[in-house]
């Protein structure tokens, strides 16, 4: 979306600083939106809700043929209703189903659609932003998937599954704020209210991944390069973002009152100022986004104000290069 319009639209951001809108996407079916391919998106669009499920899908859509095809239909609605997930040939799709009952993880490739855990059901309560989160992705060998969530009232929070067959690889009770690396099978994730970032990897070994001590929020990989970008928020509330790369040897927390970054592209990431909210913060942090956004050039090591407003999807992700 763009600085002053409230449509979405598929945009060229090889160069970060000038977006160069391709297409305007209409419909109010944007939730889960997905940019799959260069040229195609998903989403999920629901008629249920909470207290009353209703018909469920994800819709796949080439932009430039038009052609749609539905990937998947159910009857659901509840939180985490429609999270999905594609591996990088397509040959998998990941998602989840919620109602009153239960939440449900199923794969779908072309040998069917099957559950492949079930968890209790989302019980009614707020969310803290700096906590909770809910992450469905494959690994960028595609060898896994990760479905990482602090929301269902009962069952494993942290599950990595073998994507041939669904089966179980590593799980545990509480797992929150994770994202793959940029190739390979290694899952990066902190434990709720914990700043130790740990590290599984496919030998079933769990080590911490960064000495140093971070309660990270919404960590995001690089596609092109080894790098983790994400937000720390100070004993004041006050949010920054950093860089973790290659092993630790590169990055540091970037200048300025910054959060939430997304990688548009090998070398930059977008992110958005916060300013103090004073009496209108709610519940929230002390601080919330106030409409200004920024790119920050890995190679040239600057900010440069955005014409983008938000990112709602990027390729190629982790595995797509």
């Amino acid at each position: 979306m763009m600085q002053g319009s409230a449509a979405t639209v598929l945009a060229d951001v090889t160069d970060a600083r000038n977006p160069k809108p391709i297409c305007t996407i209409t419909g109010s079916w944007t939730q889960q939106l997905q940019l799959v391919t260069q040229t195609t998106i998903s989403w999920s669009a629901t008629e249920g809700s909470p207290s009353a499920a209703g018909d469920s899908v994800i819709g796949f859509l080439d932009l430039f043929t038009g052609n749609t095809t539905v990937a998947a239909m159910w009857s659901g609605g509840a939180f985490m209703d429609g999270l999905h997930a594609w591996s990088a040939d397509l040959g998998f799709l990941a998602y989840v189903t919620s109602d009153a009952s239960a939440v449900n993880l199923h794969l779908l490739s072309g040998g069917g659609d099957r559950v492949v855990a079930t968890l209790g059901a989302v019980p009614g309560r707020g969310t803290n932003p700096n906590e909770d989160d809910a992450y469905l992705a494959f690994s960028p060998d595609g060898a896994y998937f990760a479905f990482v969530q602090t929301f269902s009232s009962s069952g494993d929070h942290l599950q990595v599954r073998h994507t041939q067959d669904g089966s179980l690889a590593y799980s545990q009770p509480l797992g929150t704020m994770a994202s793959w690396g940029t190739s390979g099978s290694i899952l990066y994730f902190r434990k709720p209210v914990s700043s130790v970032i740990s590290l599984w990897d496919p030998n079933g070994v769990v080590t911490q991944a960064i000495g140093q001590q971070l309660a990270w929020i919404r960590p995001r990989a690089n596609a092109a390069d080894d790098d983790l970008a994400f937000t720390v928020r100070d004993t004041a509330g006050t949010p920054h973002v950093w860089l973790y790369g290659h092993g630790g040897r590169s990055g540091g927390q970037l200048p300025n009152v910054r959060s939430s970054p997304v990688w548009i592209n090998g070398t930059a990431i977008f992110y958005v100022e916060e300013a103090p909210c004073g009496a209108s913060c709610g519940p929230g942090p002390s601080t919330q986004p106030d409409g200004k956004t920024f790119t920050f050039d890995l190679g040239q090591q600057a900010e440069s104000a955005s014409r983008i407003s938000q990112v709602l999807g990027a390729w190629p992700r982790p595995g797509q290069t």
